[in-house]
Parts: structure tokens; C-alpha cells; sequence
């Protein structure tokens, strides 16, 4: 949802707060709530692949990929729904334009620093720039 909407996910603290603020709130939101009230796995399941299948829908409405399958499938036969979320990320890869970008995506992800480490000297410490762009790189 965050960065569907090119919106920086806030610190722990104010991350459900600031998720009820995206556009995708308020179809994702009760679904969200309803796997977290499930009383029993299948349940869980069921409400988390309604979740799944909505952020493919949106995904696709963004444009960036072709069109991605938006219906949750079988887990090798086994009673759990998922989505085909290497193809989502492949497609998004192949659409990646700057070389240096494209270098960096094709490495195993990492993500943001902020998705590794809380640490706010870390995120906030100019000394640390250098040795965290070694990950990068």
C-alpha cells in the first residue's frame, strides 16, 4: 500500500495509523482486520487471500506492468491461497529503465534502510553513509 501510493511507510509506532491515511485503506483495511480476527487458519487464509487478490487489482490499475494475474491460487495443492509474487516483482524489474537502478534491483533485495534496521543512528548518522551504500553497490 505505502509504496503503491509513493508514500514513505512511517516507524513502527504510527505504521497502522498512517495505513488507514492510503487510498487502499479502505478496501484493504477490513480485510486486513478480519484475517487478524479469524479464529481459525482457513479463515485467516480465506480474508488474507481477499487481501492478496485486491492488491493485485491495484497493482494492475497502476499500470507499471502488464496486467498480473489477480486471483490467489493453491499452494502446491495444499489449502493455502497465494499470488504468483516473483512474477509481480519480475515484471516490475523488467520495466526498470536506468542501468544503475536495474543493477541494484537485480541484486537480492534488500529494500529501503529503514526496512533492515530501526536503528536511528543508523538511518540518521551521515558517518554510516558510505558502508551502508556498500550494500548497494
Amino acid at each position: 500500500g505505502f509504496l503503491m501510493a509513493r508514500v514513505y511507510a512511517p516507524y513502527p509506532k504510527w505504521f497502522g495509523t498512517a495505513f488507514k491515511q492510503l487510498p487502499c485503506a479502505a478496501e484493504l483495511y477490513p480485510l486486513l482486520q478480519q484475517a487478524l480476527a479469524a479464529q481459525t487458519w482457513p479463515e485467516r487464509g480465506d480474508w488474507l487471500a481477499a487481501a492478496y487478490e485486491k492488491l493485485a487489482i491495484l497493482h494492475n490499475a497502476l499500470g507499471l506492468t502488464d496486467p498480473m494475474p489477480e486471483q490467489t491460487r493453491d499452494f502446491f495443492g495444499r489449502p493455502l491461497r497465494v499470488m504468483a509474487l516473483h512474477g509481480f516483482a519480475d515484471a516490475l524489474l523488467h520495466g526498470i529503465q536506468d542501468p544503475v537502478v536495474r543493477q541494484i534491483a537485480q541484486r537480492r533485495p534488500i529494500g529501503s534502510i529503514d526496512q533492515f534496521s530501526d536503528s536511528t543512528e543508523l538511518l540518521e548518522g551521515t558517518e554510516w553513509r558510505t558502508a551502508v551504500r556498500a550494500f548497494y553497490q
